[in-house]
């Protein structure tokens, strides 16, 4: 019995340092689990919010980005806006949202520059027949000023005349924006024919005032496209000014050129137009034709600017007043003919030629129209007359 007693004495402290050892690893296994939980959940909750910033990138890039991109002016990545999350560029999530947004871009591109071809060639398509038949009308009113002899018959005969001219200076600021080249045909014209046709061209020519006169001849190929420009920013002076004031057309001789002055006095521009003015009159960056709306007088001068050389551009620091500039560089002008060698700059075309008499023929038309009033004063008479001798003297040129 003595000897049992001795034999678990002995044994038990083994079993003892077993247990502890067993214990011991059995709790560093719980603390390594527990940890590699922790690292697992602190794991998780990283994925979690890597997932939740993405989520909120895509739906950014859905909502806001694709949207900006797709309703700009242009396609330009940069109108998409940045990252809602930055620090995501960098990851292959945020390099696949650019690729997706360089992808959207070259598609609307691509879309815009069909659509714009499209529109072009349709434009086009109407405007070429339209445009013959102007140039018919205006042929034919031509011969009947030529050969009607009475003052009222004249004068109505010059109205529907002068309106048929409106209406074919419409269609060459939108031939302008739809890729059609301005007629290049005309000699070289004085300048002042060129001031006197671009008046005519527009519908309220009685309220223009040229100030002041310049013998210098302008170049046949810049000829038409000034008229053109400059008569659209008559137009817009008319139109955006008081009814009844007077808009002031002159001349500045500057160094290298010379610069025709637009002077319309009422209502000041905002801001907002001088600065749409500033961007299209250059003509540097072409304005798609689904953009323009109903403007499209200065996006058309600045194609004509850019085309033939001259500038326009719009001044903000006029007090009470509106003013345009075109600058017609030396190289587009002529020198003044000598007076005792007398040159002659005629325009090829009927259409040409009537826009060079039209201020004689519009104050033989104010001129009419006195007559036919039964009061005159003598000042009203004198100005009859003049208007009735200026109306002879371009009857005779024609016939």
């Amino acid at each position: 019995m003595a000897i049992l007693n001795e034999i678990v004495l002995a044994v038990a402290p083994a079993g003892a340092a077993v247990a502890s050892t067993a214990t011991w690893y059995y709790r560093r296994a719980t603390l390594r689990a527990n940890a590699a939980l922790q690292q697992s959940q602190k794991q998780l909750t990283v994925l979690g919010e890597q997932i939740e910033l993405r989520d909120q990138e895509a739906g950014h890039l859905a909502a806001d980005r694709l949207p900006a991109l797709m309703a700009g002016p242009s396609s330009g990545l940069a109108q998409a806006g940045p990252l809602l999350h930055p620090h995501l560029a960098t990851t292959s999530f945020g390099r696949a949202l650019q690729a997706v947004l360089r992808q959207t871009a070259d598609f609307v591109d691509e879309v815009a520059t069909r659509t714009e071809r499209s529109a072009q060639a349709q434009l086009q398509a109407i405007l070429a027949p339209l445009a013959a038949k102007a140039a018919r009308q205006q042929s034919a009113m031509g011969q009947l000023l030529g050969r009607v002899g009475d003052e009222e018959v004249l004068a109505h005969a010059f109205a529907v005349d002068h309106g048929v001219t409106v209406l074919a200076q419409r269609m060459q600021i939108v031939g302008v924006l739809v890729g059609q080249e301005v007629s290049n045909r005309r000699a070289d014209t004085p300048l002042m024919d060129i001031l006197r046709g671009a008046t005519s061209r527009i519908q309220d020519y009685q309220r223009v005032k040229i100030t002041n006169r310049n013998a210098n001849i302008l170049r046949g190929p810049a000829a038409e496209p000034i008229a053109v420009a400059l008569a659209e920013l008559l137009e817009n002076g008319t139109r955006h000014s008081s009814p009844g004031s007077t808009v002031a057309l002159w001349l500045m001789s500057v160094q290298g050129g010379i610069n025709v002055v637009v002077d319309s006095f009422g209502p000041m521009l905002d801001p907002a137009e001088y600065e749409r003015a500033a961007a299209v009159l250059p003509g540097q960056h072409r304005m798609p034709l689904t953009s323009l709306g109903t403007r499209l007088g200065f996006p058309a001068v600045g194609v004509l600017a850019r085309r033939s050389g001259f500038q326009v551009w719009l001044d903000p620091n006029q007090q009470g007043s509106v003013r345009a500039l075109l600058h017609i560089p030396a190289r587009l002008l002529l020198p003044a003919p000598v007076p005792d060698q007398p040159q002659h700059h005629g325009l090829t075309d009927a259409s040409a030629a009537w826009a060079a008499s039209a201020g004689r023929m519009a104050a033989f038309s104010r001129g009419g129209r006195a007559v036919g009033q039964e009061s005159l004063s003598a000042g009203h008479g004198e100005a009859a007359a003049d208007g009735h001798a200026l109306a002879e003297s371009s009857l005779r040129g024609q016939r």
